[in-house]
């Protein structure tokens, strides 16, 4: 049974699963959205722009958004969960925004000793970003708490660690966490990432 989605076509942008993003929202008809989306319980998708705006067959993660600020204007700022991972079928309407049909799609995340030394490789770097990028002894503290789930660690991996949307959707879309694994290893090892011009630059 297909179930239905808000579309939100945005460059260079999608969800991860369990990931938590910020947006800001200034347009009207996805201010709008957001709002239909939490008063329905309808999830939104967050997929990558593109020319023709046929996103039939795409791939995505949608999520239920929650609202941190809103401004006088109308404005607002939100944050969005990934939550499901779906196939957009069947496209119904735009009045404002585009809704979707979907279907869900499962993966295996299921992680064996195989991937063991990969999954702390993978650790070991989200560490040194964090403790680059979290100032906070706390917020650093309860970051590395949460990658004791191996969902979690791979999709920030791909979140913090690549920086081309086109190797963050191949991580969003495989269908396994070993596939995930291999994508992440591939892109990012040897890798330098320079944090800025009075920082140093990661190697790894």
């Amino acid at each position: 049974m297909d179930n239905k989605v808000f579309l939100f076509p945005l460059n260079n942008s999608l969800l991860f699963r369990k990931v938590a993003l910020p947006y800001h929202i200034f347009e009207s008809r996805y201010r709008r959205m957001v709002k239909d989306a939490m008063d329905k319980q309808i999830p939104i998708a967050v997929v990558p722009m593109n020319s023709d705006s046929d996103y039939e067959g795409e791939v995505c993660i949608a999520g239920i958004p929650h609202i941190l600020t809103t401004y006088p204007d109308g404005r607002m700022d939100i944050y969005i969960t990934g939550s499901v991972k779906c196939r957009l079928t069947e496209f119904q309407t735009e009045n404002p925004y585009m809704v979707y049909e979907y279907r869900p799609i499962e993966e295996n995340l299921f992680v064996d000793q195989t991937v063991e030394y990969e999954i702390e490789s993978l650790r070991s770097l989200l560490e040194k970003w964090a403790s680059h990028f979290l100032q906070d002894p706390m917020q650093r503290l309860n970051f590395s708490h949460t990658l004791e789930d191996p969902e979690i660690l791979v999709n920030y991996c791909a979140v913090f660690l690549l920086d081309e949307i086109d190797l963050k959707k191949d991580v969003m879309e495989a269908d396994s966490m070993r596939k995930k694994i291999q994508i992440l290893l591939k892109a990012v090892g040897p890798k330098e990432i320079p944090l800025g011009p009075f920082l140093p630059t990661l190697r790894f």
